[in-house]
């Protein structure tokens, strides 16, 4: 994987993306595989250096791993552009626009999403909306994505923290802070803020992200590094079918992930027309 994109897509709000390839060493298997960053993040988070990054260990086994960055991050737009970003556009405009530039460039028919923490809502959510892009979704990987649940009184008064620190400096400074090596677009970060703080994912049409769970209808590994079984359980009742969590030992020296859950939505004729 090179610094010079591999691709470049355009979102329905006209703001551009870049996607990075990483080709399999051996002939391709049908499905590609897009990987998705988090919030004060970038392409490196799956890159990684050298032979170490995830996409170059999926691209040994076989699989054509496409890196994307997400608008305002790396060398997707700009946070001095599109002030009126919000988290949402993540999932109705950066989705859609990721899944056709992967499907279009690598030839394959489906793809299979791999996000870490809000890369993981943002491909749950995508598959939950049921737009015509959540059909060329065959499964959906997630890692360290938190559900809307309650926060403690810690964690609210850090995340209203963070949003006025937000709205003072007209971006969230994660450089600065040393948790991440991408600062965080105002309008993005604050509606991220603002859904932790009310433990709910409400569009600014009334959408509710987390309840739209429930239309997936592929299926879904959730991992949660170092918390219960119950955290990613959330998510899987969100979506209804049977769901499965196993423990790992926290002493892995070979992971730091220590809970995983697998579930399969419910079959998708329960919400048809």
């Amino acid at each position: 994987m090179t610094g010079d994109a591999a691709a470049r897509v355009r979102t329905a709000d006209a703001v551009e993306l870049a996607l990075f390839r990483t080709r399999p060493e051996r002939a391709a298997r049908d499905t590609a595989l897009l990987l998705v960053h988090g919030t004060f993040s970038n392409r490196n988070f799956f890159s990684g250096t050298g032979e170490r990054g995830l996409a170059g260990m999926l691209a040994a086994r076989g699989y054509d791993a496409w890196v994307a960055e997400l608008r305002g991050h790396g060398r997707s737009g700009h946070l001095a552009r599109g002030r009126d970003w919000r988290f949402e556009d993540w999932i109705r405009y950066d989705a859609p626009a990721l899944v056709r530039g992967v499907l279009e460039h690598s030839g394959a028919a489906r793809l299979v999403w791999i996000g870490h923490s809000a890369g993981g809502i943002i491909g749950l959510a995508h598959a939950g909306l049921g737009v015509p892009t959540s059909s060329r979704v065959s499964g959906i990987v997630v890692a360290s994505a938190p559900a809307p649940v309650g926060l403690t009184p810690p964690q609210r008064a850090l995340a209203a923290t963070g949003w006025l620190i937000a709205r003072a400096v007209g971006r969230f400074p994660a450089r600065f802070f040393g948790i991440g090596p991408e600062d965080e677009h105002v309008g993005v970060f604050g509606q991220w803020m603002q859904w932790n703080l009310r433990g709910e994912w409400h569009g600014t049409d009334g959408t509710d992200y987390f309840a739209s769970l429930a239309r997936v209808v592929v299926p879904v590994l959730a991992l949660a590094g170092g918390a219960p079984a119950s955290s990613c359980s959330r998510r899987a009742a969100a979506a209804t079918g049977r769901s499965g969590c196993a423990g790992a030992p926290r002493d892995s020296a070979r992971t730091s992930i220590t809970t995983a859950c697998w579930f399969r939505a419910a079959p998708a004729r329960r919400y048809g027309p």
